[in-house]
């Protein structure tokens, strides 16, 4: 099968790479497009494309405007790879600020700061749950004792926790890109 080619370039954040790269649009659909007059339309654009350095896909909606000669677009929206956890729409601010902080500080490569901030985030979590006494271990333990975080969850905010310990503690060894990320997962599960 012939490789689509790559009809321009736009700069897009990478979860693969993790990384702003340069991705290659392969393909767009325009749809409900409306015209005001013949020099001013509206519509959605959904573009294919791909990592220029991983391959892996990207599909964006995004709404544009044309006036005369000038175009902009705006609302624009990251179908896959999603972006955030969809469970954040329901989720308190006081676990939102810990988790958008810990991708931040995963996208900028400061991957202790990013497992510290997982670590805050699961102390939220037990705050928001009415837990918030004590150590976290022991807040964690009353939330699986009050069957709030069921067994397996337990004992995934139990190795974040030592992971954030780890990453805010220890100075023998360094917090690598492999702990950033399962934090990022086990946050992710965890909301």
């Amino acid at each position: 099968m012939k490789e689509p080619e790559i009809k321009y370039k736009v700069p897009n954040y990478c979860p693969i790479c993790n990384s702003i790269v340069e991705t290659g649009v392969l393909f767009t659909y325009t749809h409900d497009v409306t015209y005001t007059d013949e020099l001013q339309n509206e519509g959605i654009e959904v573009s294919l494309s791909k990592c220029l350095n991983c391959n892996s896909p990207f599909l964006i909606q995004e709404h544009f405007q044309i006036i005369e000669e000038h175009s902009w677009n705006n609302d624009r929206q990251q179908l896959y790879p999603l972006a955030d956890n969809t469970a954040l729409l329901n989720a308190p601010d006081i676990v939102i600020n810990p988790y958008k902080e810990s991708h931040k500080c995963y996208r900028a490569q400061a991957y202790e700061a990013c497992v510290i901030m997982c670590r805050k985030g699961i102390e939220a979590i037990c705050t928001d749950k009415g837990e918030a006494k004590g150590s976290l271990a022991d807040n964690l333990k009353k939330l699986k004792d009050k069957n709030i975080l069921e067994e397996t969850f337990y004992n995934w905010a139990n190795e974040l926790r030592l992971i954030g310990n780890h990453g805010a503690h220890s100075h023998e060894s360094k917090v690598d890109k492999q702990d950033a990320k399962d934090s990022l997962d086990f946050f992710d599960a965890l909301i």
